[in-house]
């Protein structure tokens, strides 16, 4: 997909949600509920986008980016809360985690003149990720998301017929899939629905 393509995309995907809370409120249910609905659909939406590109061409695309830190915002500034500057702060903590968490193992690797671990496009993702989850919520997902991102390389790579030790690894797929379990365990808590 182009990078007009792919905007375009993110865009119309954002109003369609959007307007389908509308509807909801207007049919009834409760503002906080299409709220939720929102941020779920936003958040769940781009990470499939963003695994889907990054497995097949080994790129994390910025407009999905987009749509997860405005389903971010609106995770920890409405929903999350207690209240809007308490949410975004915890926002902005995990996602300076999660810039830190990719770009320190680059500049160590680039100083070491070995080859960096993470892409440039990887370090974005982390730090997507922390502005969406926070940074407990990010420190769930890294590593559910590597050992996701591995398995998945390792299946890929035997059906090719090649070693799990060759090839990029692209961490999009494995990522998205570590934060969408983070997410839904949080929408849940907050629902009332598991355990505690």
């Amino acid at each position: 997909m182009s990078p007009v393509g792919s905007r375009d995309a993110a865009l119309v995907f954002m109003s369609v949600v959007f307007l389908f809370a509308a509807m909801a409120m207007l049919a009834g249910a409760a503002e906080p509920v299409a709220l939720s609905l929102v941020v779920l659909a936003w958040a769940c939406g781009a990470l499939w986008r963003i695994a889907c590109i990054d497995g097949q061409r080994f790129r994390i695309d910025p407009w999905w980016l987009f749509v997860l830190t405005g389903a971010g915002a609106l995770w920890q500034g409405w929903i999350t809360g207690p209240d809007m500057e308490r949410g975004l702060m915890r926002a902005m903590e995990g996602s300076g985690i999660g810039f830190l968490a990719g770009a320190v193992p680059i500049v160590v690797a680039e100083a070491l003149g070995r080859r960096w671990p993470f892409f440039p496009g990887d370090v974005l993702l982390f730090s997507a990720l922390g502005w969406l989850l926070g940074p407990l919520g990010l420190l769930w997902a890294l590593p559910t998301g590597a050992i996701t991102a591995l398995g998945r390389h390792a299946l890929v790579q035997r059906r090719r017929g090649r070693s799990w030790l060759q090839g990029p690894v692209p961490l999009g797929p494995g990522m998205a899939l570590g934060a969408v379990a983070v997410l839904a365990a949080a929408a849940l808590d907050r629902a009332g629905i598991g355990p505690g």
